[in-house]
């Protein structure tokens, strides 16, 4: 059996010896969170696996052979800050996934859970964690939605403390906003995610649920929708942090442009989009319309939208950061947010944000400050902040600079720094 030390001692400020458990932490994917919550046990001792399925390594001769839009893909599963022998990779099937992306391909090998969809791939990977549990010697695991389950069910017959990050608002909760929705605005039920998960796939999460010692969560909203769900003590919260904030090139002297909004998001209803392609046409030229994401499904709505405005499928991580330059506004009117990591990286670039209670990282924001916080559902609503804004350039100003200085007060570090202490806590239960 592999033998990882469960009980690293090291010294406290005080002198006194101080234990840090070893924690095993699977993502499948991997984003900005999973990558400071990654560097989080890194900077703290507290690494004994990091799992997921492709980790590429940029610095290999096959990086500089690749084109360099598939090498910009790989980049985003590149994870330097984690020594390369604790992490485990299980590439197959997410191989086979983002090969036939946009292909023929897809829709036979992808859809619902196949084997080579999002849901059968986190399975197979949750079901190799699970098989590695069984050869370590760990205090915890620390698992994602969805790619839980197997690796619960197994650290709870070895004792093993079980962290689980929910990255969603409640799912029984949320489908049946998101029903609501479907029969409110017909026209855009195409682009409603969520409403064919199987029951299969449901009653794994709350099972899943059921199994953690520790749920972490990113905002209040995600908290409230778990209210009689599970017991209020197994919930931590946790937001999401801010990347380090971005000198704003200076508006021109010339005469005004028209306001320019920035969508950043999956182009389905989840996230408001009709909301906001319906406010915008309200106010006409008087704003351009800019939108980064993948088309969730056909919409003559959306598709129409995507025709006339700007729009990027996908672009790099960088990329994106220098279109929120550009921008004046972010608005993300979704009806149901964990978070929106998008919100934290505009408030850094300077941007005004218009969101609604239901997006988490309205937690960090104060209505008339950085932005605003508008009811979900309302074109109107979001049509009127953005007049507001495009026709006072001051109040937009201001608002530009509350917006930095929020991401500053919110940074990745001050996430790591309170993760990392749940995590130690929980994991000493």
């Amino acid at each position: 059996m592999a033998t990882i030390c469960s009980a690293n001692s090291v010294r406290n400020a005080a002198g006194e010896m101080e234990k840090k458990p070893a924690v095993s932490i699977s993502h499948p994917t991997g984003n900005e969170n999973v990558r400071n919550a990654l560097r989080g046990l890194v900077e703290h001792d507290m690494l004994a696996e990091f799992w997921t399925t492709v980790a590429w390594d940029t610095g290999s001769i096959w990086n500089r052979l690749l084109p360099s839009g598939l090498r910009q893909q790989l980049a985003r599963r590149a994870f330097q800050d984690a020594p390369r022998e604790r992490i485990r990779c299980v590439p197959w099937r997410e191989s086979v996934r983002l090969a036939v992306r946009s292909s023929p391909l897809e829709k036979l090998l992808c859809a619902g859970e196949r084997p080579f969809s999002v849901i059968g791939m986190y399975r197979h990977f949750d079901g190799k964690v699970a098989r590695r549990l069984g050869n370590i010697d760990v205090d915890a695991v620390y698992a994602y939605e969805g790619a839980a389950l197997h690796t619960f069910r197994q650290a709870k017959e070895k004792g093993i403390t079980t962290l689980y990050d929910l990255t969603s608002g409640y799912w029984y909760w949320e489908r049946d906003l998101l029903r609501e929705e479907a029969m409110r605005n017909p026209e855009l039920a195409s682009v409603i995610p969520k409403l064919s998960d199987s029951e299969r796939h449901l009653r794994g999460k709350d099972e899943e649920l059921a199994l953690a010692d520790c749920i972490v969560v990113a905002s209040q909203h995600v908290r409230r929708t778990l209210a009689g769900v599970v017991p209020e003590e197994r919930i931590k919260v946790v937001p999401y942090g801010a990347p380090p904030v971005r000198s704003r090139p200076q508006p021109g002297t010339g005469s005004r442009r028209p306001l320019q909004v920035l969508f950043a998001g999956a182009l389905h209803q989840r996230k408001g989009i009709g909301y906001l392609l319906r406010a915008v046409e309200m106010l006409g030229s008087d704003v351009e319309l800019t939108m980064i994401g993948r088309r969730f499904a056909p919409n003559a709505l959306v598709d129409a939208a995507c025709a006339r405005w700007r729009w990027f499928e996908t672009v790099p991580h960088e990329q994106v950061m220098e279109i929120m330059l550009q921008a004046d506004v972010l608005v993300l009117p979704s009806i149901s947010e964990a978070f929106g990591l998008v919100v934290t990286e505009a408030l850094a670039c300077g941007l005004a944000v218009i969101v609604t209670p239901n997006v988490g990282a309205s937690d960090l924001l104060a209505d008339g400050r950085e932005g605003f916080v508008t009811p979900i559902c309302s074109a109107e609503a979001i049509a009127d902040r953005l007049n507001t804004l495009n026709r006072d350039r001051e109040l937009l100003a201001r608002m530009s600079g509350d917006a930095q200085k929020t991401a500053a007060e919110n940074s990745w570090e001050s996430y790591r720094e309170s993760w990392t202490e749940i995590v130690k806590a929980a994991s000493w239960r």
